[in-house]
């Protein structure tokens, strides 16, 4: 899977993070419940022996057409679960790694895109992209950003097509 290709290779780049994966391919409601019950669970073991199993917990998502979407986002905020959420697709973040995307595109066309930069193979980060992913990694939080500036201005809702915010997950691996 691209995402725990491209997380867990930031988790190695930095020793001292270890990354759990939970399961995937399920609808963002359910995965920030299933976080959720982990906080709760995590929090009784914390005050029996007094260690927390983890410092942060995240939900890493697409937009898809999650019929609950915002409601997912909205409970994981009000309950210390952090979410990490592109839109159209986790690729558009591997994308700016090597360039600006400014106008909403589809699923398809940017996973076509992310495999002809060689970013992709298959649901795979291929060898040959780590150089241009390390490299183009500030490049791809200032175009993520800038996503956001362009829709505040434009007045469009928050994570409209294109967008992402996996720099926040990747920036605290990286700390």
């Amino acid at each position: 899977m691209t995402e725990r290709d491209y997380l867990n290779h930031w988790a190695r780049l930095n020793s001292g993070v270890r990354i759990d994966w939970g399961e995937s391919g399920v609808d963002p409601m359910s995965l920030v419940s299933r976080a959720q019950a982990e906080l709760r669970r995590s929090s009784v073991n914390t005050r029996r022996h007094g260690v927390a199993d983890f410092d942060e917990i995240w939900c890493v998502f697409d937009v898809d057409e999650h019929p609950n979407r915002s409601q997912a986002i909205f409970e994981a905020r009000q309950s210390d679960v952090n979410v990490a959420v592109s839109n159209p697709c986790f690729e558009l973040w591997l994308v700016l790694h090597v360039e600006d995307r400014a106008g909403p595109v589809h699923r398809s066309d940017i996973q076509r895109d992310a495999t002809k930069l060689n970013l992709i193979r298959g649901k795979s980060v291929p060898d040959v992209a780590w150089e241009s992913l390390e490299d183009g990694y500030e490049a791809a939080k200032r175009r993520a950003r800038s996503l956001d500036q362009m829709h505040r201005d434009n007045e469009s809702p928050s994570r409209s097509n294109p967008s992402t915010d996996v720099w926040r997950l990747v920036d605290r691996i990286r700390s």
